[in-house]
């Protein structure tokens, strides 16, 4: 039962009886005082055990196996079972840093110039359809909604507007993690395959600048300073200097590939954490660094293949600790406390991102499965968000935590729902192999 096999209902049990007997285990050692040592070595172990059986799970009840990770997590974090320490999460953020890394390599690896040739205006026109409809708009909502938010009591209009620009932004990020998780357990080939990955990765480059502006307006409005134009064309230089490491981050990539052979997987991990730690140290943009470098081997050296299948095997075990770890960090006691207001956020954004792709995909005119189901890519909100959250819990004193942990709580149900809904839509436009055609349905254009 390893693997993106098909897992048999007998092993299936084996698996759940296994992870059950330790659970209970654990529980019964905890209950009768014993204390017992775990560790983030024994949380990494569990999740990849856990993770593999929910996976497999979910794939049984034709669900992603994605949900089967994070399910896994959330059930073995501290607010649940508690099998993983709140300590022991926090730990893994070092696989998780090699996570991203990958993703950002694989997804700039699968945008192919010949891809972009067939799809360059609607990727461009979609993400500029999604920029308008959400940041704005949801900023609107964030505002009529603050009177129910206590810790922007007492607050200007004028911080509170810059706060709603901020949270606005939040809700442009999508999840490249998740879109190429589900593209690869489905090996989903077609026009809303290529259209989600595209945008996906568009709208996460351009988010970033966004979002450092927005804080930086917002900075300046709580600190009663005004806005320097030094900081505008700082960021300017950051994101220029970002794909110019890109560019030599992958003509160094293809130079290794080219004379290196059996340490392959070593080399994309070592590289991974170096370089992901010299673009923190020099505060460079790692998702467009990664990004690039991927494109430049593919499109511009005869390696790109030898790079997509080497990281597939470096991924395989990460991405089940990466989402997993997600579902753990998960902070259910906020999703309880604020659901009322995040169910508004997530469903207002649903709304607007349905809306938005709809106008997209008129003026681009797409192909009719682009049209019907091009929107269920970007449902899903993950890494990116929840680490942008942090940056506006670290920097808006006074506001920051709270709105951080109300964006959480928002993406706890993006990213619940958003996998479910993209691999559906997936399987609807036909894209997935051995998956039904879809039946003749209402058009929704």
């Amino acid at each position: 039962m390893s693997g993106h096999g098909k897992a048999s209902m007998p092993a299936l049990v084996q698996g759940v009886a296994a992870v059950g007997l330790l659970v209970a285990a654990l529980v019964a050692l905890d209950v009768s005082g014993l204390k017992v040592t775990r560790g983030p070595v024994f949380g990494l172990g569990f999740l990849v055990i856990a993770g593999t059986v929910a996976g497999h799970a979910a794939a049984m009840l034709r669900l992603p196996r994605l949900t089967g990770f994070l399910l896994a997590g959330v059930l073995s974090g501290p607010q649940v079972f508690g099998v993983l320490a709140t300590q022991d999460v926090k730990a893994l953020s070092l696989i998780n840093a090699l996570a991203l890394a990958l993703i950002a390599l694989q997804a700039g690896a699968e945008l192919t110039l010949s891809a972009l040739r067939r799809t360059w205006k609607s990727v461009l026109l979609s993400s500029g359809s999604q920029t308008v409809f959400l940041v704005l708009p949801m900023a609107a909502l964030f505002f009529a909604l603050s009177s129910f938010m206590p810790f922007l009591d007492g607050r200007a209009v004028g911080e509170v507007v810059t706060v709603a620009v901020v949270w606005g932004v939040l809700s442009l990020t999508r999840s490249p993690a998740v879109t190429l998780a589900i593209l690869g357990e489905t090996r989903a080939k077609g026009p809303v395959s290529e259209h989600a990955l595209g945008v996906v990765v568009v709208l996460d480059v351009l988010v970033l600048p966004l979002f450092a502006l927005a804080m930086a307006l917002a900075g300046s409005q709580l600190s009663g300073t005004p806005l320097e134009l030094s900081v505008i064309s700082h960021l300017g230089f950051e994101l220029f200097a970002s794909i110019c490491a890109g560019v030599t981050f992958g003509l160094l990539i293809a130079l290794l590939l080219r004379f290196i052979e059996g340490a392959r997987v070593l080399v994309v991990v070592v590289l991974g954490f170096g370089v992901t730690a010299l673009s923190t140290y020099l505060h460079y943009d790692t998702l467009v660094i990664f990004v690039v470098a991927g494109f430049i081997v593919t499109n511009l050296t005869r390696f790109g293949n030898d790079l997509v299948h080497t990281s597939e095997k470096v991924s395989a075990g990460v991405m089940i600790v990466f989402f997993a770890t997600a579902g753990a960090k998960l902070d259910l006691d906020a999703l309880r406390t604020l659901w009322p207001l995040a169910l508004a956020f997530f469903a207002g954004r649903t709304v607007l991102t349905v809306l938005a792709c709809k106008v997209g995909h008129r003026l681009a005119k797409d192909p009719e499965p682009v049209r019907r189901y091009g929107f269920t890519a970007f449902i899903s909100q993950a890494g990116v968000t929840i680490g942008l959250a942090t940056l506006v819990a670290d920097r808006m004193p006074g506001i920051g935590r709270a709105m951080a942990t109300l964006a959480i709580a928002v993406v706890s149900l993006n990213e619940l729902v958003g996998p479910v809904v993209f691999s559906f839509g997936l399987r609807r436009a036909g894209e997935v192999p051995g998956a039904e055609l879809p039946a003749p349905e209402v058009k929704i254009s």
